[in-house]
């Protein structure tokens, strides 16, 4: 895997997706990271790849990743971005051919019998593709159901998918039960774990049951000395709140981390920005969390 950056990002829009926290989770690896040789790279819960895509472009000593969601419609996806980019890309130009030339009450219709024919999954790969990014650039929050009127729509974007094609080409795509990339951990393996969102539209809600699984699961990594980050967006969830979440996994480091905009509001209108809980086994100094409060302490006074 090259560590270079060629343009790869994620090729769809996913709620919870990471990012906006890029630089301050790359902050928050272990310090010697960078230095640690062969490298697996495991994601349980792969979303749309926002960390993934960085970390492989970033780092050349990751020399093995492997990808899992328990979607199936997403994984799929991410099989043919893989294996066959150039035949995607094709579908796409002329469901984007044809979606664009219609007016907006017909781009509504086509929405519709394209999310209907996506719901049937009788269709091949590439277009079952096709038809999932297409659905997700146009529908409101990515979620497919509800066609979004007021978008701009850029339904294939070639760049991007030749560079995820390439990034990908190695990658080991699962498509199971969180715990089952357990399998897939040997010498120097670094998991980062992003749940589902506790309201998340992707994904059935999680249940507290889902969550203790979760933290025995990291208990287990942890005993067989693997390092593992976890982020949980602040969802407020009714199933389980983030003072429960950090109550979970308060035998661990925890810091909360807010996007760029959020660190350089004040405190008052922060609190009321997004954020995440940032879950370690192992500790580290965030320079982006220093600098906070550093700011909130000058702020104080």
């Amino acid at each position: 895997m090259a560590g270079k950056n060629i343009g790869a990002r994620p090729f769809i829009r996913w709620q919870g997706a990471k990012c906006q926290y890029l630089r301050i989770l790359t902050q928050a690896l272990p310090a010697d990271f960078a230095n640690t040789p062969d490298v697996t790279y495991i994601e349980p819960f792969v979303g749309s790849g926002s960390m993934l895509f960085h970390m492989l472009q970033t780092y050349s000593n990751i020399t093995r990743a492997v990808i899992n969601d328990n979607n199936l419609d997403l994984m799929r996806v991410y099989n043919t971005v893989r294996d066959r980019a150039s035949e995607l890309i094709s579908e796409l130009k002329q469901i984007q051919k044809q979606f664009l030339s219609l007016d907006e009450a017909k781009r509504a219709h086509y929405f519709d019998e394209a999310r209907e024919e996506f719901s049937e999954r009788l269709v091949d790969g590439i277009r079952h593709a096709a038809l999932f990014i297409f659905l997700n650039k146009t529908s409101v929050g990515g979620q497919g159901l509800k066609y979004h009127a007021a978008r701009r729509y850029d339904i294939c974007e070639e760049a991007v998918l030749l560079a995820d094609s390439k990034v990908l080409k190695d990658v080991n795509i699962l498509c199971d039960d969180f715990e089952k990339t357990y399998n897939e951990a040997c010498g120097n393996t670094f998991f980062f774990l992003d749940p589902p969102c506790a309201n998340g539209s992707h994904t059935p809600e999680w249940s507290s049951r889902e969550h203790v699984r979760l933290k025995k699961f990291c208990d287990l990594l942890n005993f067989r000395h693997f390092d593992w980050m976890l982020t949980g967006s602040d969802c407020r969830s009714k199933r389980l709140s983030s003072n429960g979440v950090e109550q979970l996994y308060s035998n661990y480091d925890i810091q909360r981390i807010w996007t760029p905009q959020a660190i350089k509001a004040t405190p008052e209108q922060r609190e009321k920005q997004p954020s995440e809980l940032l879950i370690r086994n192992f500790q580290r100094e965030i320079l982006s969390l220093r600098n906070l409060q550093c700011t909130q302490l000058s702020l104080a006074f």
